[in-house]
């Protein structure tokens, strides 16, 4: 089974995911670098990290199928890096986990992570409940983190609204955390899915969160932040969406409003001020667009299509595809024609 081969690569101790996702984006699969020489290896990621892979134990295979197996009798299923079902837009990161574990329906191309503090305002339910309820009526997939306070309020929203709803979990995914929410999370992966990094089994351990977070922000075309402390962990997520080039919205509040504090200070940073709903539409274009609409495109222009996260200049994108800029022209212009995008001086926008 791929997902094994994918389990053993992870479990070799001193590999990062970045240079993980180097190999993997290199040599195709696991599998194959695991039949390279020291010198092919070397030539991409270095000595030690040869010497490692060729010298790794080789109990970490049973480890891997031990693993694999117990996911499967639970119903888990494992979305490695090259699985259909894996997110583009969490391969653009610079260090995506090399696989997930999944309960419920994954691989829905259209989130918008809705985060926020666990202490919460009547303010701040009301207006994450009226921004997920807009979301889930366009048929955008809600992405949070299952904590108690904003996150719980957007799941459940998204629930309420015949919506979808991924989870992303600071533990393993079969440690239902907190123990509270263990009703809502059945109901996330009847509704969408549940997902974690992390091995069976892991602890919520409070190290956990933060790295967790760069999933939330990575699978996520935006990020919205409702209402959060000066201290919250939202704010995390924040920043990564913005370090990974997606938009940050997060709405202003009163300035008396401890729970608050941290919304503010987004703005104050360079967040975009989500005054009313119609913001979201006017920078995401595409929102509540069909996916159904009659548009023929071809793999490439569908890849070229997947990687317009946001506003994006042709370098930025000959950059994330590997496409020349001679040929991202012609493509660009018939998707253009197409109506699949629209251009300004140099900068392409993602219309359906």
């Amino acid at each position: 089974m791929l997902a094994i081969d994918y389990i053993q690569l992870s479990y070799i101790k001193g590999i990062g995911n970045k240079t993980l996702k180097l190999l993997i984006n290199t040599f195709g699969s696991p599998q194959n670098i695991f039949q390279l020489s020291f010198d092919e290896i070397s030539s991409v990621a270095g000595r030690s990290v040869a010497e490692l892979i060729l010298k790794r134990d080789k109990k970490l295979k049973k480890i891997a199928e031990k693993e694999f197996l117990k996911a499967e009798k639970k119903g888990i299923e494992i979305v490695y890096f090259n699985h259909p079902s894996y997110p583009e837009l969490l391969k653009e990161i610079p260090d995506p986990p090399l696989y997930i574990y999944c309960k419920g329906n994954f691989g829905f191309s259209d989130s918008i992570s809705v985060v926020g503090s666990r202490r919460f305002s009547s303010y701040g339910k009301t207006v994450t409940k009226q921004i997920v309820s807009y979301l889930s009526a366009q048929n955008i997939n809600i992405v949070s983190g299952m904590a108690v306070g904003i996150d719980s309020i957007a799941h459940n929203t998204a629930i309420e609204k015949g919506g979808t709803t991924t989870a992303v979990l600071g533990s393993g995914i079969d440690i239902v955390y907190p123990p509270e929410n263990k009703k809502l999370y059945e109901m996330i992966i009847e509704n969408g899915a549940v997902i974690s990094e992390f091995p069976l089994g892991t602890p919520p351990n409070r190290y956990n969160f933060p790295y967790r977070n760069r999933i939330v922000a990575g699978i996520s075309y935006a990020t919205i932040v409702t209402e959060a402390s000066d201290r919250s962990g939202a704010l995390i997520t924040a920043k990564l969406a913005n370090d990974y080039g997606r938009m940050v919205f997060s709405v202003p509040s009163n300035i008396n409003n401890p729970y608050a504090k941290g919304t503010n200070a987004l703005i104050k940073d360079g967040a975009l001020p989500l005054i009313d709903i119609e913001c979201i539409k006017e920078e995401i274009p595409y929102l509540g667009r069909s996916k159904k609409v009659d548009i023929q495109l071809s793999d490439i222009e569908k890849k070229v299509i997947s990687f317009l996260s946001s506003p994006m200049h042709i370098d930025i994108i000959s950059e994330k595809t590997g496409i020349p800029v001679s040929k991202l022209m012609i493509l660009l212009f018939d998707l253009e024609i197409k109506g699949a995008v629209s251009s300004e001086n140099g900068i392409y926008i993602r219309l359906i």
